[in-house]
């Protein structure tokens, strides 16, 4: 297989999107940041950093990686979240009326498929999801578990097929025009372009049009329909912000408190409320500021509780056996969401 050892080099810019892209959703969440489509670019900016580096890392893997692949993911992803969607579920079961349909979307995300069943019935049963539909920014992590069971199948199981340039950009095209998920297929092309090709990216003349593609998208976003001109904006990001360099213990803290932070983040809202609504200062620019505060400072404690111990000592728990045992559970996760998914609403 050929290889590509650049593509395993670190880019410690890549720390700081994290985090300012985690807390661009905090920030819009909390009602700093009145612009509606914030969040969702910022979102678009997670998607084509993940199909980089995750499709840099599926290129340079055999099918006997794979079940060491699907482990790493598993605990990178599925500790956190599930701690996440468990205080959710735990506030939720003291402060909500419970139903069937709380249960449903519950079972979605436990499943990985809240993206598909979840945003559609927010407007008409957000009273019944639990927190007033807390947890529904859950399904851009739905999303990248579905990429993570999707593109191995393309880039390792199919061979040259799935990693040919022109796969990638059909995908692109119709995931674009379709606007599900385009900057993940885009990150994963640029990847591919990179691994046949060679560094691109790093050529004067290339980084002046990704600056020019960069400025031209943000003029639409900001005037146009943020759909059609994200993508864009978020890959050349990514590629223009692709500078190999050594790890920064400052920013590769503020890279890893991202994860939490985008997931935990409403817990410093329900804080703040309750602290703010004591003193006598909810629904003020304090009560947001100590939102955020509170934010950042419990993202930074389960970082270091549980992302951080996490990557620390997944290898000594890897064998080949619980990763062949953690591809099957992450493929019948997704089936058995799908398929609750469509016998509920058939």
């Amino acid at each position: 297989m050929r290889t590509n050892p650049k593509l395993k080099t670190y880019y410690p810019y890549f720390d700081y999107v994290r985090f300012i892209a985690a807390s661009i959703v905090m920030f819009y969440h909390d009602g700093l940041i009145k612009w509606e489509p914030s969040g969702s670019i910022a979102v678009d900016v997670f998607f084509a950093l993940s199909g980089w580096l995750i499709g840099g890392i599926l290129l340079r893997s055999s099918k006997d990686d794979l079940p060491r692949f699907y482990f790493n993911r598993a605990i990178r992803i599925w500790i956190p979240y599930f701690a996440a969607l468990s205080l959710i579920v735990l506030i939720s079961l003291i402060k909500d009326p419970i139903n069937l349909k709380w249960f449903e979307f519950i079972i979605y995300k436990l499943t990985f498929v809240y993206n598909i069943f979840g945003p559609p019935q927010l407007l008409q049963y957000k009273d019944m999801m639990p927190l007033d539909g807390t947890g529904n920014h859950f399904w851009s992590v739905n999303a990248e578990e579905q990429f993570y069971l999707f593109a191995p199948i393309l880039l390792v199981i199919l061979g040259k097929y799935g990693r040919h340039p022109i796969t990638w950009v059909v995908l692109s095209a119709i995931a674009w025009y379709q606007h599900v998920y385009a900057p993940i297929f885009l990150g994963v092309l640029a990847a591919v372009c990179v691994f046949r090709y060679g560094e691109f990216y790093e050529k004067p003349f290339i980084k002046i049009i990704l600056l020019a593609v960069i400025f031209a998208s943000s003029i639409g976003m900001i005037y146009g329909n943020y759909q059609y001109f994200s993508p864009a904006f978020s890959i050349s990001l990514i590629l223009l912000l692709a500078i190999r360099g050594q790890k920064n213990k400052f920013g590769e803290f503020l890279g890893g408190i991202s994860y939490p932070l985008y997931l935990n983040h409403w817990l410093g809202v329900f804080a703040a409320n309750s602290i703010s609504g004591f003193i006598g200062f909810r629904g003020t620019n304090y009560s947001i500021l100590l939102a955020v505060i509170i934010g950042y400072v419990l993202s930074a404690i389960m970082y270091l509780l549980i992302d951080k111990q996490c990557l620390k000592h997944r290898s000594k728990f890897y064998t080949h056996t619980r990763g062949i045992w953690i591809t099957f559970s992450a493929y019948l996760m997704i089936v058995l969401g799908l398929s609750f998914g469509m016998f509920i609403n058939s």
